[in-house]
C-alpha cells in the first residue's frame, strides 16, 4: 500500500495538551477527486514539501487528484502539485470549510489540520484535529443539538471511550478513525450548541472502564422503550455491564411507541422461512404480548429471534407485541434501536429532571468506573497522528 504521510507513535506520558490530536479520514465512503477549501476563521497556510504558503481568511483554493499527486490552485494561479499537501493552522480557533467537488456533496466545516494524499484510488483527506473538538463534532452528530449540558457530558464520555479504545482501528491504513457510523459519525466542527464543546471540555479525559479497568463498549441507541435490552441476547458477545435495566424516563418521548402492520401471506412465508408448520394454526396462535422485553418469537414449537424479525420487516426496534387485526399482523412495539447500553431519549430526561452525567452512565452500564484515561492508561496507550510539517 502506498503511503504518502509519516505515522508517528506518541506515548501518553508524554502528552501535553497540545499534542492529544486525532487523525480522522474524511468522506471515507467516497472516491473524491476534488475539493475547494476556504478557511473561515484563525490562520493557516499550505505546506507541501519545502514550500510554506500563506491563506487568506475566505481564500478558495482548489485540490485536485492528479495521477498519484495533489494539485492545488487558487481561483487564477497554479501554486504546485505534491505527493502531499497540509493544510496547517496555527491558531486555536482555527477551522476550514471544505467542499468536495467530485463527487458533489454538501460543504462541512472541520476544525484544525487538514492533509491531503492519494491512496486507496481516491484523494484521501485526514482531518488532523485536538481530540476534544473531535468529541464534540461526533456528539453533535450523534445526539442532536437540543438537549441538556450533563446528557452531552455523559454521550462524551462514551464517545471519548470509543475513540481512545480504536485508536488504532485504522492504523494500517495511515489513520485512527474514519467519519462513518462503524467508527463514530463524524460531520465536522460542532457549531450548532456551545454546551457540547463545554460538556466535552468539562469531561476532558475521561472515560469509563468495567471491573477489570477495561475501555467499556459505550453503546447507546434512541429509545430503549421502556427497557434496554441485555447485550448478549442482542449480539454474540455479552458483557456484564450491559444488562437489561427498566427506564421509566424514555416513556411517552416520540421514538418511544411504534405500530406496523404486515399483511398475513407475508406474515406466513416468513415464519415458514424459518421452518414453521403454519398448516393448522389460528389467528390466536400468532399472537404474542408481554410486558417485558422477550428476545424470541414463539409460535408452532419454533424460536424466532425478534432480532431476525426486526431485520427482515426493518423495524425499528426488536421489542414488540403480536395480534391479528383482520387479515394482517399488527406488531406494537416499544423503543428505536438495538436497545443496548445507553438510551438517549432516557438520557436527556434523567439530565432535564436534574441527574448528573455520572448518574446517567450508572443508571445504564452497571459494574463500571469513571476515570482519567491519560492517567490510568498512561504506561501503554499511544496515539497516531499525521505530522503536519513533515513532508
Amino acid at each position: 500500500m502506498k503511503m504518502h504521510i509519516f505515522l508517528f507513535l506518541f506515548v501518553c506520558a508524554a502528552f501535553t495538551s497540545n499534542a492529544q490530536k486525532i487523525s480522522v479520514s474524511l468522506f471515507n465512503s467516497q472516491k473524491n477527486q476534488t475539493f475547494v477549501i476556504t478557511p473561515v476563521s484563525g490562520s493557516y497556510s499550505i505546506v507541501a514539501a519545502d514550500t510554506t504558503m500563506p491563506l487568506s481568511l475566505n481564500q478558495l483554493v482548489y485540490i485536485s487528484r492528479s495521477g498519484d499527486s495533489v494539485k492545488v490552485r487558487d481561483m487564477v494561479t497554479h501554486l504546485g502539485t505534491w505527493a502531499r499537501v497540509s493544510i496547517v493552522g496555527q491558531t486555536e480557533n482555527d477551522a476550514i470549510r471544505i467542499n468536495s467537488v467530485v463527487p458533489s456533496l454538501p460543504a462541512r466545516v472541520y476544525d484544525d489540520n487538514l492533509t491531503f494524499y492519494v491512496d486507496f484510488d481516491r484523494l484521501m483527506t485526514l482531518n488532523l484535529i485536538d481530540i476534544d473538538k473531535y468529541i464534540a463534532g461526533v456528539v453533535e452528530a450523534e445526539a442532536g443539538p437540543n438537549a441538556h449540558p450533563e446528557f452531552y457530558k455523559a454521550q462524551a464520555l462514551l464517545a471519548r471511550t470509543y475513540a481512545l479504545g480504536h485508536t488504532d482501528r485504522h492504523m494500517g491504513e495511515g489513520f485512527n478513525l474514519c467519519d462513518e457510523e462503524h467508527c463514530q459519525v463524524y460531520k465536522g466542527k460542532s457549531v450548532k450548541n456551545k454546551s457540547i464543546l463545554k460538556a466535552t471540555k468539562d469531561t476532558k479525559g475521561l472515560v469509563i472502564v468495567d471491573g477489570n479497568q477495561e475501555l467499556i463498549v459505550g453503546a447507546f441507541h434512541a429509545n430503549c422503550g421502556g427497557q434496554t435490552a441485555n447485550s448478549g441476547d442482542v449480539w454474540i458477545t455479552s458483557y456484564p455491564y450491559l444488562t437489561s435495566v427498566f427506564d421509566p424516563y424514555c416513556k411517552g418521548q416520540p421514538n418511544s411507541q411504534w405500530e406496523v402492520r404486515i399483511p398475513m401471506d407475508d406474515w406466513v412465508a416468513f415464519l415458514e422461512s424459518k421452518g414453521v408448520n403454519t398448516n393448522g394454526l389460528t389467528p390466536k396462535d400468532y399472537v404474542s404480548y408481554s410486558k417485558e422485553r422477550e428476545y424470541e418469537y414463539r409460535v408452532n414449537g419454533v424460536a424466532i429471534p425478534t432480532t431476525e424479525i426486526r431485520t427482515f420487516f426493518n423495524l425499528r426496534s426488536a421489542f414488540f407485541s403480536v395480534d391479528v387485526v383482520s387479515n394482517s399482523i399488527r406488531l406494537k412495539g416499544r423503543g428505536y434501536g438495538h436497545g443496548v447500553g445507553l438510551c438517549q431519549d432516557g438520557a436527556m430526561q434523567m439530565a432535564r429532571r436534574g441527574k448528573t452525567y455520572e448518574d446517567i452512565i450508572h443508571h445504564y452500564f452497571k459494574g463500571v468506573q469513571i476515570v482519567n484515561y491519560f492517567e490510568t492508561f498512561k504506561s501503554n496507550t499511544s496515539i497516531l497522528h499525521v505530522d503536519e510539517g513533515i513532508q
